[in-house]
């Protein structure tokens, strides 16, 4: 239950006192103060800044008797800098509280709609300014969010009845994805695109682990991009991310996904799929599978995937490309290499395997990506299986999306996308070029 002009509540943060440390004296009762220190009421202080303190204030505003901000209002967040010298930079993130969408989280003064909550909650921001010289300061703010009178309980994602027969209505479903394991240097899509309801909002924010810079997509503002952090020997090198969507009625949703940064040096050979569709990275099992490997990269290292098109797209099972071009021409291939099945490697989701024909000893340059865990195409005492020679590091939300397309019979070829989807290069990543 939005209003059509949404009043303003305005919350004032200091934040970055590099020099001096000026007092912030509020007008009227606040509605939430800040702290990360619950003794002294001083926040966290990075890199030799002055320690700051945040405080809130209400202007002209109508709120309930014991300061609870209601459903409906636009709330502002407003960071303040003293003496923080030149080209100040704003990071707002939502820590605590039923997710909300933050807009403008990039700058000095963010903003976000209360939403429908069925009991009081607490939602606590965080803000992190910085400088040219790379000095650096926190703050926090909290902001109570009133029970809606009117609320209407909702299922995310459900189908719009509960248990008991009464009507529920149909709600956000926020999706973030699964976890990825990446190395340092590669570009990382975040991918909420999988999320259901009904005109939704995005909002993506880092809750932990090395600080990235989060790049929203030009096409859709579901999807952010990061490059990965360098690898920290001794860290946990997690990074977490959450997803907040909310529809047209402001009810809100969140969803969480882990990003883990891997230790280059016990990184496989690693390549980058181009396609039409977006980029994957592979990291290949050198080790596990060497003869199929090296038969692999031998197809890369010639440039014989550019403009191929993956021919073989079945929904729950596999994508699978490397051997034709537009119209289902074959292209030629060199010897096949026999097969390394039986190397203890499964096909698993993610995974990258070798096509063959009934021959288990005939794969030549087709592979394939397993959408889900196929455990009757593994080698067994009965079952000569399929060779697993990598795994998808990034670009499994690419994969799933190329799953999606329309397919049919070309050529006498089934299960063909009436649209084409190519592979535009298939590269190794050098080191050098992190």
């Amino acid at each position: 239950m939005l209003m059509e002009e949404t009043p303003v509540i305005r919350f004032m943060l200091l934040t970055l006192g590099v020099l001096a440390l000026v007092p912030f004296a509020p007008q009227s009762c606040p509605l939430a103060g800040t702290t990360t220190d619950d003794t002294d009421g001083s926040t966290t202080v990075v890199r030799g800044t002055l320690a700051t303190t945040a405080e809130a204030e209400t202007e002209n505003v109508m709120l309930t008797e014991d300061l609870r901000v209601p459903v409906g209002y636009t709330v502002e967040l407003r960071a303040v800098v003293t003496d923080g010298g030149e080209g100040i930079s704003y990071a707002w993130v939502q820590t605590a509280g039923a997710g909300v969408a933050l807009t403008n989280a990039r700058s000095r003064v963010a903003n976000f709609v209360t939403p429908s909550l069925e009991d009081d909650d607490t939602l606590r921001f965080l803000v992190t300014t910085w400088n040219a010289d790379g000095d650096v300061g926190q703050a926090e703010t909290a902001v109570t969010v009133a029970a809606d009178t009117d609320y209407v309980p909702f299922v995310p994602g459900g189908t719009g009845t509960s248990s008991g027969g009464e009507d529920r209505p149909e709600g956000p479903e926020a999706v973030a994805g699964e976890e990825q394991s990446v190395a340092p240097g590669d570009t990382v899509t975040l991918d909420g695109t999988d999320s259901t309801g009904n005109d939704l909002t995005y909002a993506w924010h880092q809750i932990s682990g090395t600080t990235v810079e989060l790049e929203t997509d030009d096409d859709d503002e579901g999807i952010v991009t990061f490059t990965a952090p360098g690898y920290e020997s001794g860290a946990t090198n997690t990074l977490e991310f959450r997803l907040t969507v909310t529809d047209s009625v402001n009810r809100s949703v969140t969803d969480e996904v882990s990003v883990i940064v891997r230790n280059p040096d016990t990184l496989g050979t690693r390549v980058r799929i181009e396609t039409t569709m977006g980029n994957i990275t592979v990291e290949l099992f050198d080790e596990d599978a060497p003869l199929t490997v090296e038969n692999f990269l031998a197809y890369v290292d010639d440039g014989f995937y550019t403009n191929t098109i993956f021919h073989r797209v079945i929904a729950g099972f596999v994508v699978q490309g490397g051997g034709f071009l537009t119209g289902m021409t074959p292209k030629t291939t060199n010897d096949p290499v026999p097969s390394e099945a039986d190397n203890g490697l499964l096909n698993e989701r993610g995974t990258v395997a070798m096509a063959r024909t009934s021959n288990p000893d005939s794969a030549t340059s087709q592979f394939y990506f397993n959408l889900i865990d196929n455990d009757f195409l593994d080698a067994s005492d009965s079952n000569a299986g399929y060779t697993v020679f990598g795994q998808v590091l990034t670009g499994l939300s690419v994969i799933d999306r190329i799953a999606t397309v329309e397919t049919g019979t070309v050529e006498g070829y089934e299960d063909v996308p009436l649209e084409d989807v190519r592979i535009r290069s298939v590269e190794r990543i050098e080191e050098d070029s992190e």
